[in-house]
């Protein structure tokens, strides 16, 4: 039996018109939500993975006030990244946006790819991801299924907290308005954060998270902060600094070698340079295909 089927029609149509009518009195006007441009979202849905949209708003309209588009992210050094990130927390991200930028511009003359397969090969983009930026740039009736939109569904149709990711997903998408993907979804997100009472579960209980204070992360924070400012950093310095054991800050070290953003010697820790950043004639591809002949699908008014 198809999971859809666990849903009666009218009940449907009654969930659809509540939704729709809540976003229109209550839906919120955040800057990522008046573009169009596939750049601009993607540099938005790759922020909002596990940061509070709060912390993202200043971070996102500095971003890119910086690196306007991919051509000049692709510019941006490991150093520049990282030090724009700062605050937004797990760093590899930051490194992540500036491979896909190099990726879009040799790749793909500057364009990002609408295919979802082809997105989710590139860096930082997993599923959830490549349907958001199809969603939110291309208005594309796929589901984007993030904890906001799960905890509505679950909610308002009685379905368990266990439910299956591939039923889930199929009654997601049924549910969207044909031809409203995009306000579908901001209305979802708003709808729950709105609406729903905190303790409403998405998922199963799982292990609460480790605090950070006194934790490895807090480490690989620390060691982020002192490579935004200086090219390598003493691990016995960082230890005595935050009076941890040397072989804390080796663990957290080599939790960031792992993520290819540094690299750990015997005394050292260095930043690795982004391998996203072009070299010369790379730099005079990127002027040529972003010119006027790719603007129209770059900003998403193509489809």
């Amino acid at each position: 039996m198809k999971a859809i089927n666990l849903l009666n029609n009218n009940d449907i149509k009654a969930f659809r018109r509540k939704i729709l009518r809540f976003y229109r009195v209550h839906g919120q006007g955040f800057p990522f939500r008046k573009t169009m441009d596939p750049y601009a979202i993607a540099v938005a849905e790759i922020m909002l993975q596990q940061t509070q949209v709060e912390r993202v708003l200043p971070a996102y309209a500095a971003w890119l006030k910086k690196w306007p588009d991919w051509g000049s992210l692709a510019e941006a050094s490991s150093r520049e990244l990282l030090a724009a990130w700062s605050g937004l927390g797990y760093n590899r991200r930051a490194i992540f946006l500036g491979r896909l930028a190099h990726e879009v511009m040799t790749r793909y003359d500057g364009i990002l790819p609408d295919n979802p397969n082809v997105l989710m090969t590139l860096p930082g983009i997993g599923r959830y991801t490549a349907h958001a930026i199809l969603v939110f740039a291309f208005n594309r009736p796929l589901a984007a299924i993030d904890t906001n939109v799960r905890r509505v569904i679950l909610h308002e149709f009685g379905l368990p907290a266990d439910l299956p990711y591939d039923d889930l997903e199929e009654i997601a998408t049924a549910l969207i308005p044909r031809g409203k993907a995009r306000d579908w979804h901001n209305a979802l997100m708003d709808y729950s954060r709105m609406r729903l009472p905190r303790n409403v579960a998405s998922r199963p209980r799982q292990a609460s998270r480790p605090r950070y204070q006194g934790s490895l992360r807090q480490i690989r924070g620390e060691i982020i902060r002192r490579l935004t400012v200086s090219r390598r950093v003493s691990m016995s310095a960082i230890a005595r600094a935050m009076q941890r054991s040397p072989h804390d800050v080796l663990s957290a070290a080599r939790a960031l070698q792992d993520d290819s953003l540094v690299r750990v010697g015997s005394r050292y820790i260095t930043l690795v340079e982004s391998a996203g950043k072009m070299d010369r004639s790379e730099r005079k591809r990127a002027a040529w295909v972003t010119g006027d002949r790719s603007t129209r699908r770059r900003r998403g008014k193509a489809d």
